[in-house]
């Protein structure tokens, strides 16, 4: 999947933040790729080299071309961000994610096209707009208000939908806690809703009674 800078900038012009990872800036992402993944490599080379070449007593090394492990560090970090400046294809990726106002209003899994194009994106804002807009609609968003209320906010796991609450079990640690919490905020609010899963497994949903007074508990 590619996303091109022509692209990315005529919706950044609109306030739209268009892009491939789930951090909101590339230097945060970078970031996170040094904890998640360079980091060990760091540690292991660290400790080797601390194994073949002892310090001194000072804490210096005699044949090493770093004096000590604070340089070597600084030296690694920088060798990695250059790694993933270069290398870090967003071809190797699957996931679109699209944010306005500060808020993640899309996010999709295992996209299939190699191009993202600028037409592409606003029929998914259209289509989003159109879910979120009407009656039920309002509702979805005052659900979402609750979720971010509740310490939930942006979180890929748990959002609101034009039936209710969608959760996704599948590869979500967190899956028990987060339903324990959404629970709770239904039922403080005296909310009518009864549970399912998707057909598939993959989703616990929360499917809310349409009926006028329930839907206003949420507001």
């Amino acid at each position: 999947m590619r996303i091109s800078q022509e692209t990315i900038k005529h919706f950044a012009n609109k306030g739209i933040s268009v892009r491939w990872y789930a951090e909101k800036t590339f230097e945060e992402f970078k970031k996170n790729q040094w904890d998640k993944e360079y980091k060990i490599w760091f540690d292991y080379s660290k400790n080797s080299c601390k194994e073949l070449n002892p310090p001194r007593n000072d804490g210096s090394y005699q044949s090493w071309n770093y004096e000590t492990v604070a340089e070597y560090e600084k030296e690694i970090k920088k060798f990695c961000d250059r790694i993933i400046d270069r290398h870090c294809d967003p071809y190797e990726y699957n996931r679109l994610y699209i944010e306005y106002d500060g808020k993640l209003i899309i996010k999709k899994e295992n996209v299939k096209s190699k191009e993202i194009t600028i037409e592409m994106i606003d029929k998914l804002i259209a289509k989003n707009e159109k879910a979120y807009s009407g009656y039920y609609g309002e509702f979805a968003k005052n659900m979402q208000k609750l979720l971010n209320e509740n310490g939930l906010a942006n979180k890929f796991s748990v959002y609101p939908t034009t039936y209710g609450i969608g959760i996704w079990v599948i590869f979500n640690y967190s899956a028990k806690d987060e339903i324990k919490k959404v629970t709770k905020i239904l039922n403080d609010r005296g909310i009518e809703y009864y549970n399912e899963y998707s057909e598939a497994g993959w989703v616990y949903r929360y499917k809310v009674s349409k009926k006028a007074e329930n839907i206003a508990k949420a507001a």
